[in-house]
């Protein structure tokens, strides 16, 4: 999907609304980063027919997408200040062989991310 050496890239989160659930878990000494659960929220599209049959089931408008602790750190992590091998060292440290091979666990998650549109990863920029 993404193409060129990883380590350099910078995954950032979109505008997307989420929240976080629970207690603290396993987490870095950073500023900011806590270790909760986060759960995406995202916002129902109908169609009209949709529309009438939520209406009539009284169907939620948004999808809460709860994620697993490991993409609960990366998302925490993903806030364009650090780059995929950074994010790769600090979740080593956290989970060990629990993440192993972390390069291609992380990768496989930012695709996912990438996919349902509420993650993109910006290319490093050329030096001149």
């Amino acid at each position: 999907m993404i193409e060129g050496e990883w380590d350099d890239f910078v995954p950032i989160r979109l505008p997307v609304d989420w929240e976080f659930r629970g207690e603290a878990g396993i987490h870095p000494d950073i500023e900011g980063i806590t270790g909760k659960q986060v759960v995406l929220l995202i916002e129902k599209r109908f169609t009209r027919f949709e529309k009438l049959l939520a209406k009539i089931l009284k169907a939620p408008k948004i999808v809460r997408r709860t994620m697993h602790p490991t993409q609960s750190m990366l998302w925490e992590l993903m806030d364009g200040k650090r780059n995929f091998a950074e994010i790769c060292t600090i979740m080593t440290s956290l989970y060990h062989e629990d993440i192993a091979p972390v390069d291609e666990r992380i990768k496989a998650y930012l695709e996912v991310f990438v996919r349902i549109n509420v993650a993109t990863v910006l290319k490093p920029r050329e030096e001149e």
